[in-house]
């Protein structure tokens, strides 16, 4: 159980990671 949450949580980091990277990019 806690091995999905930090997955979920890990997920979540990355992809608001890789927007903030898109939107510095430009």
């Amino acid at each position: 159980m806690i091995i999905e949450v930090q997955f979920l949580i890990a997920f979540f980091l990355a992809f608001t990671a890789s927007i903030l990277a898109l939107k510095l990019g430009q």
